[in-house]
């Protein structure tokens, strides 16, 4: 059974990350409203939302919203047309989960260096930063689009070490899908497997993450 994360074991470290989507916000609401919206104005059914899985690339998300074996072409243009609503959004159904703010603070206030490393496009990630008042906290930010080049999870997470200047050894990333597990135990990271997100607890413990968060409060109490 793997270990609840501790206050004590993260004052241990230099540089905590985090995913953003099911691990510092609960963006269901945003998104589901956004796709919602999109395929109304393509004059396309929509879907049921309960098929939803967040965390995955955009078009692997809609392809598994629309029941699969979707045209690419057809996938591609709907994730054209979400983007465009979803990052004009207010992002007014994306809370931070309880406790994450006061994390956040601890931590900065502690000298630790903080990062975010995200599969949403930058556009959209920095405007909801700001929207929930913590994009002050990261010393860097990392998403699919950074810098005009892609990146998966596990080559955003080396970009942090190595911009940060930080060990991966002590370094300690919280995500809550098993892709972010995998990518965090890619770079030599501790990794810790949020629980109350958007992913299968039964998955997420199976890939073996260092730790395990139930909820941020106790993390910090």
């Amino acid at each position: 059974m793997c270990k609840t994360v501790t206050y004590l074991r993260l004052g241990s470290c230099d540089c905590v990350v985090f995913d953003l989507d099911g691990t510092l916000c609960d963006t269901m609401g945003d998104i589901k409203r956004s796709l919602e919206d999109t395929f109304l104005r393509c004059d396309y059914p929509v879907p049921a939302m309960d098929r939803l899985r967040v965390g995955p690339p955009l078009a692997t998300m809609i392809d598994e919203l629309l029941g699969g074996n979707v045209d690419r072409n057809f996938v591609d243009k709907i994730a054209a047309a979400y983007r465009e609503d979803y990052e004009i959004s207010n992002y007014d159904i994306s809370p931070l989960y309880n406790g994450a703010f006061e994390l956040l603070l601890r931590l900065k206030s502690a000298g630790k260096k903080l990062a975010v490393a995200t599969l949403k496009r930058e556009t959209s990630t920095l405007r909801l930063l700001q929207k929930r008042g913590i994009i002050k906290f990261f010393d860097s930010i990392y998403c699919c689009d950074t810098g005009g080049k892609m990146y998966s999870k596990d080559q955003m997470i080396a970009e942090i070490i190595k911009q940060l200047n930080v060990d991966a050894s002590n370094t300690i990333f919280f995500g809550d899908s098993v892709g972010d597990i995998e990518a965090g135990q890619k770079n030599k990271v501790k990794t810790v497997a949020i629980l109350f997100g958007y992913g299968n607890p039964k998955d997420l413990i199976a890939v073996k993450p260092d730790y395990v968060c139930n909820d941020y409060i106790d993390l910090i109490s």
